[in-house]
């Protein structure tokens, strides 16, 4: 029997006497078991090292957080947060192997649901700062620091790939490669409880509920390789673009989807001389032209695929507040099909609050699922454009880019409707209120196309000094 077919249980000393406890005959749970436990301590030390080494001196750097941004410190918070995590799962898993007497259980198995989460923050975390190329400007800003650390940290590169530049300093690649260890942690604990899982009958209880684990690991995995590819196509494309456009639009949440440079589509009947591009993000449209950029929120755009033009069957409109629509022409149906899927799907995850579905969505890329954005929603506006609304704030129901349902719409002067719309007009029941220097008028009941239409009461309020 050789040295690697035994499980070491325990290790004792005193004076000058030690000696080690193994298991000659280890079950293959409880071998499955022994590699857990041992390449949990062993992730544990590597994330230990790089904490000492570079985390911590830079979370004590006084001007690191506001040279680098709230992203970068996220995430190296989020990074000591799973050292300790790590730390605690590797001595619970060593405890219950040497006690498997004791009633303990394994936060990494038992406690899935906590272990997801502070994975999922880390990883939103770091492909957030991926997608800004954060990792460059973290080395940039602190550069006489990894001078200082770079000894230690080329030490822990497992294949040496990007650790130090030409000049002898911890590189971006070298920060990020290093920086990934935790996503790579996680592929190795879905193929430990994958093991798992197989040491059970098939069918069995306990199968089941470790095929469960393993399934949200992989789900988990695939969030996290989707949502990192979108980050790194979206740091291609603002190294790309002008740097006007990445200081006006550059933020850590933002991820490219598609832009009409890469996927062709053009303004109906745009003149010769004009310059239009289109640019699809997770939670921004944007139209840049020569005049200027104009962005809007995609929880207030609607799509509708089916334009009636005469010879113009690959065209599809844009519906906005405030906006005369933007019909946009396609060179064949295939790529109009294309264009409109994106925009439906991007429309629809940006209305999701759940992290997975950001991920699989609005941080990534698009599933090859069709989604339909509802045509009703809730969301807020600032107007600026319509003479009686500008500077009004709107919340409330939408329908098609209109006020439709009931909402609350609040003017800078303090005056304020709470009540029913339709179609941009006040309609149905409602309440208004007008502000003065001496007072304020009251009035509530019903509305109609705008105007006060039908049963009501109308109060007068006057301070008095």
């Amino acid at each position: 029997m050789g040295f690697k077919d035994m499980k070491v249980r325990g290790i004792f000393a005193g004076g000058f006497i030690c000696a080690c406890l193994i298991d000659l005959s280890v079950p293959a749970f409880l071998g499955i078991l022994y590699e857990l436990a041992n390449t949990e301590l062993q992730f544990f030390v590597q994330l230990n090292k790089l904490r000492e080494a570079a985390v911590q001196p830079l979370l004590d750097e006084k001007t690191f957080a506001a040279s680098c941004g709230a992203s970068i410190l996220l995430l190296l918070q989020s990074f000591v947060e799973l050292e300790t995590n790590a730390a605690k799962n590797a001595y619970r898993l060593w405890h219950l192997i040497r006690h498997p007497d004791e009633n303990w259980t394994m936060p990494v198995l038992h406690d899935v649901e906590n272990q997801q989460e502070l994975n999922r923050k880390y990883c939103n975390a770091f492909c957030d700062v991926l997608a800004i190329n954060g990792f460059a400007l973290c080395v940039k800003v602190t550069s006489s620091l990894w001078k200082q650390v770079s000894h230690k940290v080329k030490e822990m590169m497992s294949d040496g790939k990007g650790t130090a530049s030409s000049r002898g300093t911890l590189s971006a690649e070298g920060f990020q490669h290093l920086m990934e260890e935790p996503i790579r942690r996680m592929t190795q604990y879905t193929k430990l409880f994958a093991n798992l899982a197989q040491q059970n009958k098939q069918r069995s209880r306990p199968f089941r509920w470790e095929q469960e684990v393993v399934r949200k690991w992989n789900d988990l995995l695939t969030a996290v390789a989707l949502n990192k590819e979108a980050a790194e196509r979206t740091r291609a494309f603002w190294d790309t673009c002008s740097p006007k456009i990445a200081d006006l639009l550059k933020t850590p949440g933002r991820r490219i989807v598609r832009d009409s440079k890469s996927y062709p589509v053009s303004l109906l009947n745009a003149g010769r001389f004009t310059s239009h591009w289109f640019i699809l993000f997770n939670d921004v449209f944007v139209h840049s032209q020569y005049s200027g950029l104009n962005g809007y929120s995609l929880s207030l755009v609607w799509v509708d695929p089916v334009v009636d033009l005469e010879g113009e069957g690959s065209a599809f409109a844009l519906t906005f507040p405030e906006e005369t629509p933007l019909t946009l022409v396609c060179s064949n149906a295939h790529d109009k099909a294309d264009w409109v899927k994106h925009l439906n799907d991007a429309i629809y995850h940006s209305h999701s609050d759940t992290w997975s579905s950001q991920c699989d969505q609005s941080k990534t890329t698009i599933s090859d699922v069709r989604r339909t954005p509802p045509l009703v929603r809730y969301a807020s506006y600032t107007f600026t454009k319509f003479p009686s609304l500008k500077g009004a704030v709107y919340t409330g129901s939408w329908l098609c880019g209109k006020m439709h349902g009931r909402g609350e719409l609040v003017w800078p002067d303090g005056e304020k409707y709470v009540g029913y719309f339709r179609q941009n007009f006040r309609h149905g029941q409602g309440k208004h209120t007008v502000r003065k220097s001496d007072g304020e008028t009251i009035y509530e009941g019903s509305w109609k196309d705008g105007k006060r239409n039908g049963l009501g009461s109308i109060r007068w309020c006057i301070l008095i000094s």
